[in-house]
């Protein structure tokens, strides 16, 4: 569900990026993330700290743009979650003795120590790199093919980097009885 709701707001910024722009896309963005807040919020009865960091930056980093009317910090906003999400990967191996990915997937997937520690490691790296990628984008193209690198490109990473992760983990697995 969270995933689709992620989808939808993608999906929403960038038509509404093509129909009237990048203030009102980012407008959409702002208003689509806190509903995405209060989504998951209704379905779990908690504030779920992912839904709360992107739709604190989403306002915080929308508002500037619009208060400014400058679309550079509407773009920044994705680095800066990628990187805290990247920070809080390599960090969560220090703080409670499990890597985040592993509290995460241990209960639907066994696998050895090494093993989770790699995976944590390549997402938070994953995920650091996306965000200082999305900065070269930011100061080497325009407005127009950011946003396309954000919905395209972004998403093309993330698949291609998900089919990695499960042919690695697929070679981990362990086997079942015939």
């Amino acid at each position: 569900m969270s995933s689709l709701l992620e989808f939808l707001l993608l999906a929403a910024f960038f038509l509404s990026y093509l129909w009237k722009g990048i203030y009102t896309a980012t407008a959409v963005i702002m208003v689509g993330s806190v509903l995405v807040l209060a989504t998951s919020w209704w379905r779990t009865r908690k504030v779920e700290t992912l839904p709360l960091m992107v739709a604190v930056a989403a306002l915080v980093f929308g508002g500037v743009t619009l208060l400014l009317h400058d679309p550079v910090y509407i773009k920044w906003k994705f680095s800066v979650v990628e990187w805290l999400l990247g920070l809080v990967f390599l960090g969560s191996r220090f703080v409670g003795g499990k890597p985040l990915i592993r509290r995460a997937l241990e209960e639907k997937v066994q696998l050895p120590d090494p093993v989770w520690t790699r995976l944590n490691l390549m997402w938070g790296l994953f995920f650091l790199f996306l965000g200082t990628l999305n900065v070269y984008v930011i100061y080497a193209f325009s407005t127009d093919a950011w946003v396309r690198f954000k919905v395209w490109g972004v998403t093309g990473l993330l698949i291609a980097f998900a089919v990695l992760q499960s042919l690695y983990l697929a070679r981990h697995m362990p086997k079942e009885d015939k």
